[in-house]
């Protein structure tokens, strides 16, 4: 990538990062520019304590993906999330941001999570695609392409394109829950000749995925 899309990319990821600050949920902790949370400390509902102001420096307005260990999934994909836990300073701030990386064939499974998400492709080529009970929404992204995707929605990404595909997803939320679709039907102890009947799914396969998601029943 050279100088100037990765210029172009700095700039789209900042304007992003405003766009989800300035429509997000205002946060119920007072702070006067920035609240860096106390980890030690119990997260309420409106988010952790602040540390003291004069504890804070630059650095913890910094945050860097290189050499961080990403969360994988079960499907060529490394996650690599930058919520509050990671970077305290987004404490009250309502937002976050996680960088992903699918392999070539790969994908996210369906998921869905408590906040809105910008879906931003910054190398190779991404297929999104949002479920709704009536209609789908999908679109295939190339770097400098991005697609919403609101709160609550399940949805999908597949790496669609050769080689690996590196993505950028803000979030609006400090610290959002993700719910994949194929944990909450196969990593549980519902026994598979009921999950079979609830789910329309053969008991064969039921039980297949039990076994690769170690659910029991």
């Amino acid at each position: 990538m050279n100088s100037s899309k990765e210029m172009m990319n700095s700039i789209l990821i900042l304007l992003l990062c405003v766009l989800l600050s300035s429509t997000s949920h205002a946060s119920s902790i007072t702070r006067q520019n920035f609240c860096k949370a106390d980890l030690n400390r119990p997260n309420t509902p409106s988010g952790y304590q602040c540390l003291p102001s004069d504890t804070v420096t630059a650095a913890d307005f910094k945050y860097s993906f290189n050499g961080k260990p990403g969360i994988p999934l079960p499907s060529k994909t490394l996650a690599f999330p930058a919520t509050v836990l990671q970077l305290p300073i987004l404490n009250g701030l309502g937002i976050s941001v996680s960088l992903g990386e699918i392999e070539e064939g790969g994908f996210v499974p369906v998921h869905d999570h408590d906040a809105d998400e910008i879906v931003m492709v910054l190398k190779g080529q991404l297929d999104v695609g949002i479920l709704t009970p009536l209609k789908s929404y999908c679109n295939t992204l190339i770097p400098g392409e991005s697609m919403v995707v609101p709160k609550g929605l399940l949805h999908y990404l597949i790496n669609s394109g050769p080689g690996k595909a590196v993505f950028l997803a803000p979030f609006s939320n400090p610290n959002p829950v993700f719910r994949f679709l194929y944990e909450e039907l196969f990593a549980n102890d519902v026994p598979s000749r009921i999950l079979s009947q609830v789910s329309f799914l053969d008991k064969p396969q039921v039980r297949k995925n039990k076994a690769r998601f170690n659910g029991t029943g």
